[in-house]
């Protein structure tokens, strides 16, 4: 799947940015446009990103403010792009988690820039899958702690016993350790 890219910039802005971020970025990113803050509000609701480009400043809405609603809403990267006048905002953009570049843009800084936030997304959706799995596991953890109480209550099992039952269940009717306990929960609520 193309990494998205949603450029929010003006038409000017957009024109120019849009075929450099073709250029350097590799592969080649499905890129969104929207030329104000408004309509990168609704896009970002609609839809997620990987990186989202704000070039400032916009015609309706302050760059830095719809950069740090962009972190706080999804899961993109940010990147801000800010007249070299505005860099005072950096340090408090960056604690925000929003990375600023400072215009005119270089472009081997911005190359460098994409590059790092591709690794940076692919290391976040790895993150983010690993913390789904841990959470079903934990899930189905207190599923089969659960069903092995109401054995124990209503079986007179042990808590070793419940526990090897459940797993000899779960063999014979090759069903996991989930499903079973489920079973046992309805059967027993």
């Amino acid at each position: 799947m193309p990494e998205t890219v949603l450029l929010v910039s003006s038409a000017k802005g957009q024109q120019a940015l849009g075929p450099l971020l073709q250029a350097v970025a590799r592969p080649r990113p499905q890129v969104f446009t929207a030329a104000g803050g408004a309509e990168a509000r609704r896009l970002l609701l609609a839809q997620d990103f990987d990186t989202v480009i704000i070039n400032a400043p916009l015609l309706d809405e302050n760059g830095p403010d719809l950069a740090v609603l962009a972190v706080r809403q999804s899961q993109a990267s940010v990147l801000l792009l800010l007249k070299a006048e505005a860099l005072g905002l950096q340090p408090q953009l960056e604690t925000e988690g929003v990375l600023v570049l400072p215009k005119p843009l270089n472009r081997a800084a911005l190359e460098q820039t994409l590059t790092l936030l591709r690794v940076v997304n692919f290391r976040q959706r790895q993150l983010v899958v690993e913390n789904r799995r841990l959470r079903q596991k934990l899930e189905d953890e207190r599923l089969i702690g659960r069903a092995k109480c109401q054995l124990a209550v209503n079986c007179q099992l042990s808590e070793p016993e419940a526990h090897a039952w459940l797993e000899k269940e779960a063999m014979n009717r090759r069903e996991t350790k989930r499903e079973v306990a489920e079973a046992v929960i309805r059967k027993y609520n």
